[in-house]
């Protein structure tokens, strides 16, 4: 029977050990965070950098322009978003308040006011709103022109001039009439057109009309017609 050498159990245990820490660092996941990493972005520091804290100069611009609006205010402020001047604006508790009309410019409605309501008025004062010089004008004792208050032109189309007339009366303007009928400009200006031109009137748009305010068409001699309001 051969003899066999003898094994050193010191070895084994070395040769042991040693795989076992080859192993555990070949399994193990761990790895250092990378600057752009998921890991570092959840520090509240990483915030803090991109959310590019207001300067004082920049709050100084806001403090001092609060009355302007936020597209004016983000001329000022380039490189800045509306939403970050508002949040920014609030956070610095200041709210947005018009300056009040000076001289000058109450002149100016009232000087305007007989040929201009407030959306042409707005154009001479274009760092005015227009509710904001309808209610100066009546703060003014000043009645801005209406044109919805000018006497209704006649086209010439019989049918479409009753039917102006008739959507006049209900308060109805009449470009409302063909944006809710679909008739594209008939009403406003175009049976005027066709009138000129000595065509026949556009009789789908005058039975739409007619069905609008459950009127009747009565038919008349040569191919005429006359309206019944029914209500009248």
């Amino acid at each position: 029977m051969g003899t066999s050498e003898p094994i050193s159990i010191a070895h084994i245990a070395t040769t042991t050990s040693t795989k076992k820490a080859i192993d555990q660092a070949r399994s193990s996941s761990a790895r250092p965070a990378r600057r752009n990493s998921g890991a570092e972005r959840s520090d509240d520091s990483f915030f803090v950098r991109c959310g590019k804290q207001y300067t004082n100069a920049e709050i100084d611009i806001i403090k001092r322009n609060r009355h302007l609006r936020l597209h004016e205010l983000q001329d000022l402020l380039p490189g800045r978003s509306r939403n970050s001047i508002s949040s920014k604006r609030n956070s610095l508790g200041f709210t947005y308040r018009r300056p009040p009309f000076t001289r000058g410019e109450d002149e100016e409605i009232r000087r305007a006011a007989a040929t201009k309501g407030a959306t042409g008025i707005s154009h001479i004062l274009p760092h005015r709103m227009k509710w904001d010089i309808t209610k100066r004008a009546q703060e003014l004792g000043v009645t801005l022109f209406n044109s919805h208050e000018l006497p209704l032109k006649i086209l010439g189309e019989p049918l479409a001039d009753a039917i102006r007339k008739r959507a006049r009366e209900d308060g109805i303007s009449v470009r409302a009439l063909d944006a809710e009928l679909g008739t594209g400009l008939y009403f406003t200006s175009c049976a005027a057109l066709r009138a000129q031109r000595g065509s026949k009137p556009n009789m789908t748009a005058i039975r739409k009309a007619i069905e609008f305010f459950d009127a009747a068409l009565i038919p008349g001699p040569e191919g005429t017609f006359t309206i019944d309001w029914k209500d009248e």
